[in-house]
């Protein structure tokens, strides 16, 4: 595995968790809604039933939800010692920045007050770096 190959599994778990909330979001909306038509409709048995359901189902989303939060927060952890390891501080902000804060190129360079052409020179080299430094760690 590259090291940017590495690196981005951060991005792509990141969208994962997007996604999941997402999900999450839907389903409260959905309990929300069902649970305004039991209230406004006469009191009947399978209503009830169907709402405590949905809150069954709602609450096997905050788990999967957390999970995957849980995947996240380790996976940015073990990357943040990681980029901390290279001599560069340059280098450790650029990396920090895409892949920890998923920030967008624009974003990089402008906070980092360098051009597109430098933020990804200094971004190839930090690669380098890093996969240099951690080569028995993207062997695996």
């Amino acid at each position: 595995m590259t090291a940017k190959e590495y690196l981005s599994r951060i991005r792509r778990q990141n969208q994962i968790v997007k996604q999941v909330e997402k999900e999450l979001a839907a389903v409260k909306a959905d309990i929300v809604s069902l649970k305004a038509a039991s209230l406004a409709e006469k009191v009947s048995g399978s209503r009830h039933a169907d709402l405590a359901d949905s809150y069954i189902r709602l609450e096997k989303y905050f788990d999967k939800v957390n999970a995957e939060w849980d995947v996240l927060i380790d996976m940015r952890e073990e990357a943040k010692t990681m980029i901390r390891a290279l001599p560069d501080e340059h280098q450790q902000a650029v990396l920090y920045a895409r892949y920890i804060n998923c920030d967008r190129w624009e974003t990089i360079a402008f906070d980092m007050h360098y051009s597109w052409k430098h933020t990804f020179r200094l971004h190839g080299k930090a690669l380098q770096s890093f996969a240099s430094i951690h080569r028995s760690a993207l062997s695996d």
